[in-house]
């Protein structure tokens, strides 16, 4: 019993301590508002396909050199020149929730929504996503108006605007997606409904004609073959062999018979 006590009571502990937080983090920081083309918000591509977006933050703090470059139209083009020099006291950059957070309406919401590029169809929007409530609808900050390839401009939706972050009067590096509750109202573009394509009958069958088969053509005959009369058979026989006669003796001279033994 008693430890089920304790565990209840720090639950509630911890449930009010984190509510004193997030009181804590929208009356700790204020806001101020800054040149709006200081700052340019960039879908990055990266991964193999290059099909995949993050965002990227960038902040022009002194007029030395350009931090970035703009080209076309729907969606625009940037090319971040940043990888070309030291851009230490010339630009900053934001790549994550340190760098960048949402505030509306005077609140701060860096800890409780999640900002990523979603892909709507041809057009990629940069969307805040509750992070304790998944079923909150997300809200739309602004978008790139085409797809292409490279880093693409983000342009903020009306409503919506850049400011930086203060503590005690002093201005931070911390960079504001700011809005009111009027601009956070606006669902995720549904696809366009596909319209019915009313159904044609297909076209009759053309009927059949009879097709008039060629006439029959005889088969050429082959020509009687005149074949030579055939060869007489001549067959040939071993011939018998002959057996010599047996010499006759001589009779003697005097008509008496020679014995025989």
């Amino acid at each position: 019993m008693m430890s089920k006590f304790w565990s209840a009571a720090l639950t509630v502990a911890t449930l009010f301590n984190a509510s004193l937080v997030q009181s804590a983090s929208a009356s700790l920081f204020n806001n101020t508002e800054v040149q709006q083309d200081r700052f340019v918000a960039i879908a990055s591509p990266f991964g193999v396909e290059r099909r995949r977006y993050s965002l990227l933050l960038v902040e022009q703090v002194a007029n030395t050199r350009p931090c970035w470059r703009e080209s076309g139209s729907s969606p625009i083009r940037v090319d971040p020149l940043l990888l070309d020099f030291d851009f230490t006291g010339v630009c900053k950059r934001g790549t994550d929730g340190n760098g960048y957070s949402i505030r509306i309406d005077d609140e701060d919401f860096g800890g409780r929504y999640l900002l990523s590029i979603v892909r709507d169809g041809d057009d990629l929007l940069l969307v805040g996503s509750s992070i304790r409530e998944p079923n909150t609808p997300p809200v739309i900050i602004g978008r790139t108006n085409g797809i292409a390839d490279g880093h693409l401009k983000i342009n903020l939706n009306p409503g919506w605007r850049f400011s930086k972050r203060t503590y005690q009067g002093q201005v931070l590096d911390h960079v504001y997606f700011t809005g009111s509750s009027a601009a956070i109202a606006q669902p995720l573009p549904s696809a366009p409904s596909a319209r019915p394509v009313p159904s044609q009958p297909l076209p009759p069958a053309p009927s059949a004609r009879p097709v008039a088969s060629p006439p029959a053509v005889p088969l050429p005959t082959a020509p009687a073959l005149s074949l030579p009369a055939p060869d007489r058979e001549i067959i040939f026989t071993r011939p018998e062999p002959q057996t010599q006669p047996s010499p006759q003796q001589p009779s003697p001279p005097d008509g008496r018979t020679v014995p025989v033994f």
